[in-house]
């Protein structure tokens, strides 16, 4: 067999939704936070094929198989992506992710000194880098990259403070922006003890009275009329309800601050964005599909009660600004794709498409993929046998299998290497 059911484990976070995931699933809430669902072989919480055996350890003991030779060769014998639900009601820590060379330097460097896999300290657990990609099931918000200067400087100031009036000064004059925000960054991750929490009840007054102040002057202001609100001061408004929440479930940390300075991207349903090596980033609240490279190296700054890591955070950030780091799906996937959408970012382990299926079977090209069906009801069928999906359910085709195709009626994520 190389089509394999999967049971997947769920992991939950205080920062999950307690209702997202249980609703795909068809079943009840329980109470408990429902952040991530994982499908896939990573060893920390692999996927389970319907014998009991781990997919990983499936894996190694066929990897040509189950990944295929062109798999196989690029990646050795694991799975080289990781496809999650993820569901958000609170903010998820202000992270970084490495690049492959700095994970494999520092991978080995923590490994030389010592430090347990599993020690709260080890910022590195594996020699991988962890690019990322949310497709948006729900609404879907969080903060990625550093906003074009001019316009933090603009939401700085509403907030009417000196010292970020100082800030957005210096961010707005500097030819050479990534330096100054560079330093900026350092010296907010640097603020302590009163001067920080006076910082931040400075802060949470402002940003409140700056959202009321923002939303009166938008009153009678359509959307798509002449006296439409530019979008700097609809991301001002974000930010500054954004911040205030921030403050009142961090009052002491930080990573605050430099979520002042980020781009707050908001993402219909449908939409995706890409995180990839160095980009500063946040998600706040939603419900969607993640791909990434499966990787645990994450670098926190703040927004958590886990672990930071700022000093090599500080090393690793990319400080040039960035549009929103949307991504855009293509279409062009030949005939038995004609109903796909493929998120595809410059990266060797993984894409993402969306399947619409409607009665006619569609097929899927030859490489380890997990798919999870969304809504609906539809079979996949490969040389080896079929499988019936519901909403929720999900299963592993292996790389060797020549043809595999779906049927049926419904929407479908798939999990592959490109």
């Amino acid at each position: 067999m190389t089509v394999f059911l999967l049971e997947n484990p769920m992991r939950d976070y205080a920062w999950g939704s307690r209702t997202h995931i249980p609703k795909l699933l068809g079943r009840s809430p329980d109470g408990r936070p429902w952040a991530e669902l994982w499908m896939g072989a990573h060893p920390s919480a692999p996927s389970r094929l319907p014998d009991g055996t781990s997919l990983q350890d499936a894996i190694t003991a066929d990897p040509a198989t189950l990944l295929g030779p062109r798999v196989q060769a690029s990646f050795g014998e694991r799975l080289p992506f990781l496809m999650k639900l993820l569901a958000a009601s609170e903010p998820l820590s202000l992270q970084v992710h490495p690049t492959s060379e700095r994970a494999r330097i520092r991978f080995a460097e923590q490994d030389a000194a010592g430090i347990p896999m599993d020690a709260p300290e080890r910022s590195y657990p594996d020699a991988s880098h962890k690019p990322e990609l949310i497709y948006a099931l729900t609404r879907f918000e969080g903060m990625a990259g550093f906003r074009d200067p001019a316009k933090t400087a603009v939401i700085l100031r509403g907030l009417g403070l000196r010292w970020l009036d100082e800030v957005a000064d210096r961010i707005e004059a500097t030819p050479t922006p990534f330096q100054t925000l560079r330093t900026v960054v350092t010296e907010m991750l640097g603020t302590s003890g009163e001067l920080l929490r006076h910082r931040l009840r400075e802060l949470r007054a402002a940003a409140s009275t700056a959202e009321l102040r923002s939303h009166s002057s938008f009153a009678g202001r359509r959307v798509g009329t002449a006296d439409d609100p530019s979008l700097v001061e609809r991301e001002s408004v974000r930010v500054y309800a954004a911040t205030a929440q921030l403050v009142d479930q961090y009052p002491g940390d930080a990573g605050v601050l430099v979520t002042l300075l980020l781009n707050h991207v908001v993402l219909a349903a449908g939409e995706a964005m890409f995180i990839d090596a160095g980009v500063i980033h946040a998600y706040t609240s939603g419900f969607g599909v993640e791909i990434m490279a499966a990787s645990d190296n994450v670098l926190r700054a703040g927004l958590t009660p886990k672990h930071v890591d700022i000093p090599e955070l500080l090393e690793v950030t990319n400080f040039t600004p960035i549009p929103p780091p949307l991504w855009a799906p293509t279409h062009d996937l030949g005939d038995d794709e004609a109903e796909a959408s493929i998120f595809s970012p410059p990266v060797e382990e993984f894409e993402l498409v969306l399947l619409g299926v409607d009665g006619e079977a569609i097929g899927l090209r030859s490489t380890p993929q997990v798919l999870l069906c969304l809504d609906g009801h539809v079979e996949v069928t490969s040389s080896t046998g079929s499988v019936d999906l519901s909403a929720g359910a999900s299963v592993f085709v292996g790389g060797s299998e020549d043809r595999v195709t779906v049927s049926g009626c419904g929407r479908v994520a798939v999990g592959r290497t490109p």
